[in-house]
């Protein structure tokens, strides 16, 4: 019995809740074939050849060659992500130029990846502590938490805990947005390093965080009798030498400091755990110190918006993610606008702000003359109180000016960018940037971020000049942080932030590298390919054999295999269902997904069948060893590359019993038979590919 669909319900509904209807390509958006290079994506074309119905992936390229890939194809083409200059050049299809640039970045991978490997070898074998968690303390201490964990944090929760009870040193990046409560977990994860008398550092890239992460850490430990203290540069010289003496005596348990910490005088007693806060603010040097001086130790790494080269190490595995994304409960998305200076819009933003007992912040980011910014906005807004804070103020002072606007004393703070980091005051409820297309993506999201932590509607107005025509660069980071206002949109804006920056050398200090060359998806292939070459032959390796991520089996059976637009018109869900299909890697992912489809649109036609019969085709042949399978008229093909796993001698047998029906030459075995249809091919096709690895299983036995 067929399944009946409501089709106008499933076509609009599926792909947001099978796949979100993530576009994994966009028309005339540039892309990556891995043999023929960069050329832009044009759409979907459907050709009917005597009868035989297939659509193809059309690719432009320089001197508006087109190529025209098979959607059964798809994993041979990636999106080329990292186009900073929107006049990138197409290949010339068929150029050695590109599959020269490839081989040059894949020897250089090649080394990255010897190195990555080492890294990750050496970080395998180190000495670590394997922490303990007292079930009563712990869950006494999770107690004392005011508010309800949600269902990420817990499973963030976990997933730390596992990795502090294994003997491996953590390296663990948690990312959460502002606001989403990372801060609750590190606080867990201190708790069971104290509980196992080790002591903990918190290094953050302000004071004024500092600060804040004192007050909340002693809050949260006040019924514990552990000693903590702040270090930074306003701290004293006899302060410091108190501090240092206590940390090597093991008498201060959890330090929270900035750079300061990273210093080789500080000794500590028996430090355990490095909770790193807001981590793109530290350069690559202070990075290298963390691994030069904090080797053994677990390292917790907390951030809203990691900044590329984080994010890429995370993708890579060199670093393990945990990610927060579920936003405390009632919490506004913050409304979003890009503005011209201009003084009355000003004016006006901050007087309906003050009209309904809120408070604002203006972010100037030039020190030199905040005053005058001061003086000016006295004069706009007179009704307004109106104070300053920077990062050059002295600490008492700064400390005076936030706990003031904490307190309601004044309405609206001027300050520069010094309040990006964890400051949390409710009743700010909107932010006004001046000069906003000077600020990165990330900036601007974690300034942003201070906003809207009430259950009261946020407003953030990014101002550019009235005069000055801003850099297409700088506009479309604004464009993109606009759009992207949902709750938990931090890790989405630092993918955004790889696509316009470049994610970087991974192991360098430049922002910016070969990736930018191929781009960031088939980098990660290659780097990939790499990595499991080296692994699977134990550092030894010919050269024709570097990466070899673009083997493909060349099917030419002349049968439809499509999803066609009668079963499902969407063009961009066929184009998520097709890359899908076109990437599995085994026989269960591509069960999984015909199932979700079948659920979703109903009994397959014929040529969706044979679409993913095809597949199955193709995964057997790449198991075997099978470069092309082509079938003509009465005649079936298959060409084998010279590693494979054909048992001759069982094949040998087929051929003397039916010598007119099987010829071999070379690599190629040639089957004379007919079939009635498709479905009959295809199955025959699978059925004598199983039984090639039955029996060659057999005989290697």
């Amino acid at each position: 019995m067929k399944k009946k669909i409501d089709i106008n319900t499933n076509q609009s509904n599926f792909s947001t809740l099978m796949f979100k209807k993530k576009k994994y390509f966009k028309k005339n958006q540039l892309v990556v074939h891995i043999k023929y290079g960069i050329g832009k994506y044009i759409g979907l074309c459907t050709l009917n050849n005597n009868g035989i119905v297939a659509e193809y992936f059309v690719i432009l390229y320089a001197k508006k060659a087109k190529l025209y890939v098979p959607i059964t194809s798809l994993e041979l083409i990636s999106t080329y992500t990292n186009a900073i200059n929107s006049n990138i050049s197409l290949d010339i299809l068929g150029h050695k130029k590109w599959l020269n640039e490839c081989n040059q970045i894949k020897k250089k991978i090649y080394d990255i990846a010897a190195r990555l490997i080492d890294i990750k070898s050496n970080r395998s074998i180190r000495p670590g502590f394997s922490f303990k968690k007292n079930f009563l303390n712990y869950k006494y201490f999770c107690n004392q938490c005011l508010y309800s964990i949600t269902q990420d944090q817990k499973k963030s929760i976990k997933e730390i805990i596992e990795d502090m009870s294994k003997p491996i040193p953590m390296d663990r990046l948690l990312c959460g947005d502002v606001g989403f409560g990372k801060t609750e977990v590190a606080m867990r994860a201190a708790f069971i390093a104290l509980d196992n008398k080790k002591q903990v550092a918190i290094l953050v890239p302000t004071t004024l965080l500092a600060q804040q992460h004192f007050d909340t850490f002693t809050n949260r430990f006040s019924k514990y009798t552990y000693v903590i203290d702040v270090y930074s540069r306003f701290t004293t010289i006899k302060s410091e030498l108190i501090i240092r003496k206590k940390i090597k005596n093991n008498l201060i348990n959890i330090l929270i400091g900035t750079h300061k910490i990273l210093s080789k005088n500080l000794v500590w007693s028996d430090l355990g755990l490095l909770i790193i806060d807001e981590e793109h603010r530290f350069g690559v040097y202070h990075k290298e110190q963390i691994k030069e001086l904090y080797t053994n130790i677990d390292v917790l790494t907390l951030t809203a918006t990691p900044i590329p080269r984080t994010l890429n190490m995370s993708y890579l595995g060199m670093k393990d993610i945990s990610v927060i994304s579920t936003p405390p409960n009632k919490r506004l998305e913050i409304k979003t606008f890009i503005k011209k200076f201009d003084s009355e819009v000003i004016r006006a933003i901050i007087l309906k702000e003050l009209r309904r007992g809120g408070q604002v912040y203006y972010v100037y980011n030039i020190v030199h003359n905040i005053e005058e910014k001061k003086k000016y906005l006295c004069h706009l807004i007179p009704e307004a109180r109106i104070q300053i804070s920077h990062g050059k103020m002295h600490s008492k002072d700064l400390r005076k000016i936030m706990h003031d606007f904490f307190n309601k004393q004044f309405d609206v703070l001027i300050c520069t960018t010094i309040i990006d980091t964890g400051i949390h005051i409710s009743n700010v409820n909107t932010m006004i940037i001046e000069n906003a297309d000077k600020f990165g993506l990330s900036q601007l999201h974690q300034l942003r971020g201070r906003i809207g932590r009430s259950e009261r509607q946020a407003y953030a107005f990014f101002l550019i000049s009235e005069t000055k025509k801003i850099h297409h660069t700088a506009q479309k980071r604004l464009n993109i942080v606009k759009s992207f206002t949902n709750l938990g949109s931090g890790f989405m804006l630092s993918t955004h932030d790889s696509e316009i920056r470049g994610v970087g050398e991974l192991l360098g200090k430049n922002q910016s590298g070969h990736i930018d060359t191929i781009g960031l998806e088939l980098y990660k292939k290659f780097l990939d390919a790499a990595m499991k070459n080296i692994t699977a032959n134990k550092g030894q390796i010919r050269d024709d054999e570097l990466f070899q991520v673009d083997k493909d089996v060349d099917l030419q059976l002349n049968v439809s295999a499509i999803l066609p637009e009668t079963y499902i018109y969407d063009v961009d869900i066929r184009l998520i269902l097709y890359k899908k299909i076109s990437c599995v890697k085994n026989k269960d992912q591509l069960i999984k997904i015909k199932r979700k489809i079948y659920n979703a649109f109903g009994v397959f036609p014929d040529s969706a069948e044979n679409l993913f019969s095809l597949m199955r085709i193709k995964l057997l042949a790449k198991k075997i060893g099978i470069k092309k399978i082509q079938f003509c008229v009465k005649r079936i093909c298959i060409v084998f590359s010279k590693k494979n796993l054909l048992n001759t001698i069982w094949l040998y047998k087929k051929i003397v019993k039916q010598p007119n029906k099987w010829k071999i030459y070379k690599y190629k075995l040639y089957i004379y038979k007919c079939f009635i249809n498709d479905i009959l091919l295809l199955k025959w096709i699978k059925c004598f590919l199983r039984s090639i690895i039955e029996n060659r299983l057999r005989d290697s036995r």
